[in-house]
């Protein structure tokens, strides 16, 4: 288990650290950046401190681009196609992914790589396929039983409670049956 790295920015107070970090992203020097820090703290700091600070926070800027991305292209995927869940635009955006790695894998490393691990990961992608298109297919057969049983319970109570208005549905789902057949 990796450790999280603090370092003597993450220790500062929060207005000087959130100052610093804007600081970096303006591109200011870390001569500059350690000059700050010491006119407001006291604290001396090497710039070999904040470099370390910046190249850590610059790594978390870039995951969080990439997830806010990545988010993005779901998100996309889902407008694009409502009948979609969020589970499937997932799989469709990783998919896309692994084809594009596999597209941009130069031939050299496909040497390298043995066989069955390549099977043993495009059996394991099946097999997530197959076990979210088991379950849509559950749920989808659950919900046309629970359908099934209220619009039985609506047309018992329906004949009991409202027998002509049960002939009338029941005369129209007979005609637009035989539109149908």
């Amino acid at each position: 288990m990796s450790r999280r790295k603090h370092s003597k920015i993450d220790s500062l107070p929060p207005d000087i650290k959130d100052t610093v970090e804007e600081m970096i992203r303006a591109d200011f020097t870390y001569a500059e950046i350690a000059e700050y820090i010491l006119e407001q703290t006291d604290v001396p700091i090497s710039t070999a401190s904040i470099c370390r600070h910046a190249r850590n926070l610059n790594e978390s800027i870039e995951t969080l681009r990439m997830a806010q991305e990545n988010f993005r292209c779901i998100a996309e995927e889902l407008n694009r196609y409502p009948d979609v869940d969020t589970t499937e635009g997932i799989i469709r955006l990783l998919s896309h992914y692994v084809l594009e790695s596999i597209h941009n894998t130069p031939e050299e490393m496909w040497k390298s790589i043995k066989p069955e691990d390549l099977i043993k990961q495009a059996t394991s992608l099946v097999k997530a396929a197959s076990y979210k298109k088991n379950l849509d297919l559950k749920n989808e057969e659950i919900m046309d039983a629970g359908f099934e049983q209220v619009k039985t319970m609506v047309f018992e109570a329906m004949a009991k409670e409202r027998p002509e208005l049960y002939a009338d549905v029941a005369k129209f789902l007979d005609e637009k049956r035989g539109e149908t057949s």
